[in-house]
C-alpha cells in the first residue's frame, strides 16, 4: 500500500488523475487544488462543470483550511458521524475554483477508510473524490 499511496501522489503532483479507494466508492480523483487536475475529471466523467464535486481530507483540522467559517453544527456532526458523512459548507476557499459551486459552497468528508485516509494524509491536501462512472451511467 505504500508504494501505491507513493505513485498515486507522485500522479497527483504531477496534475494527473487517479483511481482509488474511498469510504463509500471507488473514487476518480486528482488534486483539488489544481484546475487543471479538476478539469480533467470533468472530462473523463463527460460531465457539466456546473456540477460538483466533493473532496476528501484526512482530518477535521482540515475543513479549516477550505471553508471560510466552519459552523459549530458541523464540528458536532463530524464528531459523532459513524458512517462516511459529507457535508457542503458555504465559503470555500483554498481550492481550484471549477471546483466550487456558483454558491461558493463544497462538499467535504472527512474519510477513515485506511488507504484514502493514509493518501489525504501523505498528499497533504485535498483530494477530489468521484464516481468512477461516466456521469449518468452505473
Amino acid at each position: 500500500m505504500i508504494e501505491d499511496i507513493k505513485k498515486a501522489c507522485q500522479v497527483m503532483n504531477e496534475g494527473g488523475v487517479i483511481l482509488y479507494p474511498t469510504d463509500t466508492i471507488w473514487g476518480i480523483g486528482c488534486d483539488a487544488t489544481n484546475e487543471e487536475a479538476v478539469r480533467r475529471v470533468y472530462e473523463i466523467k463527460q460531465r457539466s462543470d456546473s456540477k460538483a464535486m466533493l473532496v476528501l481530507v484526512d482530518s477535521p483540522v482540515k475543513v479549516d483550511f477550505y471553508v471560510q467559517d466552519v459552523p459549530e453544527v458541523a464540528w458536532d456532526l463530524i464528531e459523532v458521524a459513524d458512517k462516511p458523512l459529507t457535508i457542503i459548507y458555504s465559503g470555500a476557499r483554498n481550492l481550484a475554483p471549477n471546483l466550487i459551486a456558483e454558491d461558493g459552497s463544497v462538499g467535504i468528508r472527512v474519510t477513515n477508510e485506511g488507504f484514502s485516509k493514509r493518501l489525504c494524509q501523505q498528499f497533504r491536501k485535498a483530494i477530489v473524490s468521484t464516481s468512477a462512472n461516466i456521469s449518468g451511467q452505473p
